[in-house]
């Protein structure tokens, strides 16, 4: 008797694991009529000294130029579904930057050297075991007066998450380390210093 709770109980278990599975993975894949808020907090643990100021960014996934252009606010991701935002992409990963370069300590007001960048890929692979996500950023540093680049470099950051992993934590992790990969450029630092 003992022996059939317990698989009972199991059975329980295990069911109540796969619906919080599919709750989960159903935040992370939205459909077009809701798209999913995303609050980036910056949490670097670097620090870094020079100013700049940070200006638009560029998401070219969804540029009328590309051949398929999709939704400013959608990051790709392979499984059926699509993960919209409530924001365009090239706002969400801006203010996000914007976010980490100050909490690191980098003057953000400097009118003189300004920071832009174009997003070339953002890609969610969720097929599989693993979520594999990808965030390629080109950062382009340039004298406002003289349009010099003084800097110019493509950050690309490649991570892998458990399928079931907090999704809005890896998103934001991922922009993170997209961030530290810039901060560790000697070069970058030499452009802003």
């Amino acid at each position: 008797m003992k022996k059939t709770v317990g698989t009972t109980g199991n059975k329980a278990a295990g069911f109540a694991r796969i619906l919080a599975s599919a709750l989960l993975a159903s935040t992370l894949v939205g459909c077009a009529s809701a798209p999913i808020p995303i609050n980036y907090a910056p949490s670097s643990v670097k620090s870094a000294n020079g100013s700049l100021s940070v200006s638009d960014f560029r998401y070219l996934p969804s540029e009328p130029s590309t051949t398929k252009p999709i939704p400013p606010n959608l990051i790709r991701n392979t499984a059926m579904g699509e993960v919209l935002i409530d924001r365009d992409v090239k706002t969400l990963v801006r203010d996000a930057v914007f976010s980490e370069l100050r909490f690191v300590g980098i003057k953000t007001n400097d009118p003189k050297k300004v920071l832009s960048g174009e997003i070339e890929e953002f890609l969610i692979d969720d097929l599989g075991y693993s979520v594999d996500w990808t965030l390629r950023i080109k950062y382009v540093v340039a004298d406002a007066s003289t349009q010099q680049v003084l800097f110019e470099s493509v950050k690309n950051t490649q991570r892998k998450t458990a399928k079931f992993a907090n999704a809005f934590g890896a998103l934001n992790e991922t922009i993170k380390l997209n961030v530290e990969s810039l901060l560790d450029d000697p070069a970058f630092t030499a452009a802003i210093d």
